[in-house]
């Protein structure tokens, strides 16, 4: 039986360490650790004076600054040494420069630490419990304040080590909201919200209900709603517990919020201060990591269904999918190999890093003819050997499963096997452990050796059912610990990095390309792509899966899509598979994938709307440079690829929580279609800026029509219109050609970028707006890097426009275009370089398929 504490009698003690500002010890020895990291990062430990020996002691979700960050060990950073806490920052890594803060003792239970931008007021009540409010030196209101009495509390068992609870008091008058968390549920704010902090394998899940989901991302963002602004807590753990977001009620408290971690060494906790959401949701991937830069293939169409590996003829069935885009005009990047290519061939069971050679008689023929069609393979991997596995004996003798705390062996449980709900005996891999580990790095290797260029880790919850199993040495001295303290989800995190070790030792010049089912916090220095899971096909998922991915993004998981036609249920209706590619052509990751009874989800199974599908997949390829610039500034400022509206508008009340419009970059606002037979779409333009008369325009794209922000409007939305988008005013957006697929020689041969310059009627006529859209050979580590830069002003007759390149990456195309919104009537002029004043060359000209005129100029 579980019990809570409260520690009390704390006093001042010395302060040890680098940054640590205040340390505070109670009477039975519990030490609350201060640290300042910045002026505007805090870091918060509440930590026994003798942890548990069976507990996790390191972090594995927080950058090293002694080892390389996207290969750290699988024992981790030594959580307890704040100096080797470091930030990652693109290719720049370096410690946190914890500067010197005031700290001030009042009284000798009242302590004051003061930085640049923060103030902590630290309260010890009558019997020494303390208490923190945190305050913006801007303001003289905390932003933040712990419950008196009860801030930090320790849960304790006799059968299993004890764990800790964060309260914290909520202000009851909904002035604060909360985003982030990981992929949760919608909508898009957490408010009077409970939720588990685990992992689950939801097949078929309730996008507007299940909990929990796939991730675990103990990351969340509050917005002052009165002030504007927002800071960020993140509790460092991957073990089970639970956050509190005002569900739970205890009169004898008063309002609250809470935090959980069931099992630990501590609660270790980093306090992020805005005042903008971009700006903690940077800090944030600043201390977990830069998102991993996806090859620019990755962008494109991704081909997939289970339907495909699992036919008696599959390699026929993927041998003919580049004539199949040839014949329907779509283009496609990638094929997911999902399990099929494993399952026995007697036994039908998945033997992970085998293959069934019935099915694929040759399978490194049909990679590479694949390849040379530009398609290439991503291979699905699963966490655990069956017991019939022909190398189970070897890995269970050599330890490199997850063992069984009370006989010492492998933990054996039952594991999914064949189809649908089958399932057989086996053990998870132990990916700490030495030999777990070397297997694992092996098989993903095999696999590359084949010609997959991609990874595809699924099914990797880990869903282990004794928290007194233990893994070999996750902890920083190599020590072994539980699987309860750890979480399983450190698993997940360690699959994530032996596959992306694996992938760079095969070949350290190709950028790997990762996917991952199931995150946690730091996954995103490793894998470039995740998504909503096993969704099921419906209008109601179609909706409700777009906050979830908003979420998951501000917690570093940028690389985000969802199974287009759901993945399980009944096969989509035309209209809805129609409507649901167009939100689809959006989403960071795009990919149609399904298990359904009737067959395989196909872009071309409809042909009566095909149409409409074909647009929209030209316009995904259309915008790939757009969206690879996107996914270039993630992952040097960690900001999200696709976000909710409230990050760029936060001073405007009427986005603070809404779910189901985004932005894509900071340029275009996306609303797409979600309810059956809608031909036209209503929402919320927001105010570009604050203040009365900078409500800024909107630009709706497809009809050149101008709207004026803070209004309510309704646009129309014909099934063959990719949804309801539009452009901030002084909006630049690149565009490339539709291509069969990324890197054809000859296909990148020019670039056409949209510009939005503001409507005459604007406040902002005049002003200067500047965009850049970057160029690499989209695969190469650390390649050369060209940046195409564009520059305009408007006026009431024309628009001036310069464009330079800076970099040193030699780009294939040779013409750029640009062209004004439908019905613009205004001149464009180029300058020269980067000077308006100087008149440019003289543009060349030519009309677009919608009639409107393209001006372009010769690199």
């Amino acid at each position: 039986m579980k019990r809570e504490f409260i520690p009390s009698g704390f006093k001042r003690a010395a302060c040890i360490g680098r940054g640590e500002a205040l340390r505070l010890q109670s009477n039975d020895g519990t030490v609350l650790s201060i640290a300042v990291l910045d002026h505007d990062v805090i870091r918060i430990r509440h930590t026994p004076t003798v942890p548990d020996e069976r507990l996790q002691q390191s972090s594995h979700a927080v950058t090293s600054a002694v080892t390389q960050p996207r290969n750290a060990p699988t024992e981790g950073l030594n959580a307890s040494n704040i100096s080797g806490v470091s930030r990652y920052n693109g290719d720049i890594e370096g410690r946190y420069p914890c500067p010197p803060s005031s700290v001030t003792e009042s009284t000798p239970t009242t302590f004051e630490i003061t930085t640049e931008t923060l103030k902590l007021s630290v309260a010890l009540s009558s019997d020494g419990v303390p208490a923190i409010s945190y305050f913006s030196r801007a303001h003289s209101d905390p932003f933040l304040e712990e419950l008196p009495h009860r801030a930090h509390t320790i849960l304790s068992s006799k059968h299993s080590p004890g764990g800790f609870r964060h309260f914290l008091k909520r202000r009851d008058d909904g002035r604060d909201l909360h985003y982030g968390l990981g992929e949760r549920a919608s909508p898009l704010t957490l408010n009077g919200r409970r939720f588990r902090l685990e992992t689950m394998d939801a097949l078929g899940y309730n996008p507007e209900t299940t909990d929990p989901l796939y991730k675990l991302i103990p990351f969340h963002v509050t917005m002052d709603t009165e002030t504007r602004v927002a800071h960020g807590i993140f509790y460092d753990s991957f073990a089970e517990g639970f956050a509190d977001f005002g569900q739970e009620i205890d009169a004898f408290w008063g309002p609250y919020r809470s935090h959980t971690v069931l099992q630990g060494p501590c609660l270790d906790m980093y306090l992020f201060h805005g005042p903008s959401i971009a700006s903690v949701v940077s800090h944030y991937t600043l201390l977990t990591g830069r998102p991993h830069l996806p090859p620019r293939y990755a962008l494109g169409y991704l081909a997939s269904a289970m339907g495909y590996a699992e036919s008696e003829n599959a390699q026929e069935l993927i041998a003919a999918l580049p004539e199949q885009c040839r014949k329907w005009g779509v283009g496609c990047d990638l094929l997911h190999l999902s399990s099929g290519y494993t399952v026995d061939e007697e036994t039908g069971a998945r033997n992970v890093f085998t293959w069934n050679k019935k099915r694929f008689p040759e399978p490194k023929k049909l990679i590479a003819d694949l390849r040379k069609e530009g398609i290439r393979v991503s291979a699905n991997v699963k966490p655990w050997l069956l017991a019939q596995h022909p190398n189970y004996q070897q890995v269970y003798d050599t330890d490199g499963f997850i063992k069984n705390a009370d006989t010492g062996k492998p933990r054996s449980t039952r594991l999914w096997s064949a189809g649908n709900g089958a399932t057989s005996t086996g053990s998870y891999f132990d990916l700490s452990s030495d030999a777990g580990r070397a297997f694992w790095k092996n098989g993903v290797t095999s696999l590359l050796e084949m010609g997959i260029e991609s990874i595809w880790n699924d099914n990797n919850e880990f869903s282990l059912p004794d928290d007194t199993d233990t893994y070999a040495h996750a902890n920083d001295g190599h020590k072994s610990t539980t699987v309860g303290a750890a979480g399983r989800g450190l698993q997940t995190h360690l699959m994530a990095s032996a596959s992306y070790e694996a992938m760079t030792l095969f070949n350290s010049q190709r950028r790997a390309f990762l996917i991952t089912r199931s995150f946690v916090s730091g996954v995103q220095r490793f894998a470039s792509q995740s998504w909503s899971g096993d969704n099921y096909t419906s209008w109601h998922t179609l909706k409700h899966n777009i906050p979830m991915g908003l979420n998951a993004g501000l917690g570093g998981c940028v690389g985000y899509g969802h199974d287009v036609g759901g993945f399980v249920g009944p096969r989509p209706s035309p209209e809805l598979f129609v409507r649901w590619i167009q939100n689809g052509i959006w989403m960071p990751r795009f990919c149609v994938h399904s298990w359904k009874d009737e067959g395989v989800t196909e872009l071309w199974m409809y042909p009566e709307v095909f149409d409409a599908i074909r647009s929209a997949v030209h316009l995904r390829y259309k915008l790939i440079p757009y969206l690879y610039t996107c996914h270039y500034e993630a992952s040097r400022l960690g900001i999200p690829v696709i976000r909710p509206l409230v990050l760029e508008f936060q001073h405007d009340e009427r986005v603070q929580s809404a779910s189901f419009e985004f932005m894509l970059g900071d340029a275009l606002l996306v609303a797409s279609v979600f309810e059956e037979g809608a031909r036209s779409r209503n929402l919320y333009l927001p105010t570009v800026s604050a203040g009365v008369g900078n409500e800024g325009w909107w630009c709706h794209i497809w009809s050149g029509h101008w709207f004026k922000g803070g209004e309510e409007v309704t646009v129309g939305c014909e099934l063959d219109v990719p949804g309801a988008v539009f452009a901030k005013s002084g909006a630049i957006v690149g565009l490339g050609p539709v291509l069969d697929y990324v890197g054809k020689k000859g296909g990148d041969y020019e670039r056409v970028f949209w510009l939005f310059p503001p409507p005459t009627q604007s406040v902002h006529s005049g002003a200067v707006f500047e965009a850049f859209s970057v160029d690499d050979d989209g695969e190469t580590v650390n390649g050369p890097v060209s940046h195409l830069r564009v520059k305009m002003r408007a006026s009431g007759e024309t628009v001036q426009v310069c464009i330079w390149r800076e970099g040193a990456y030699a780009v294939e195309y040779k013409h750029v275009w640009v062209v004004l919104p439908v019905g613009d009537a205004r001149q464009v002029q180029f300058g020269l370089g980067q000077d308006f004043s100087v008149p440019g060359t003289n543009a060349a000209t030519r009309t677009e398929a919608d009639g409107r005129t393209a001006y372009g100029l010769a690199l």
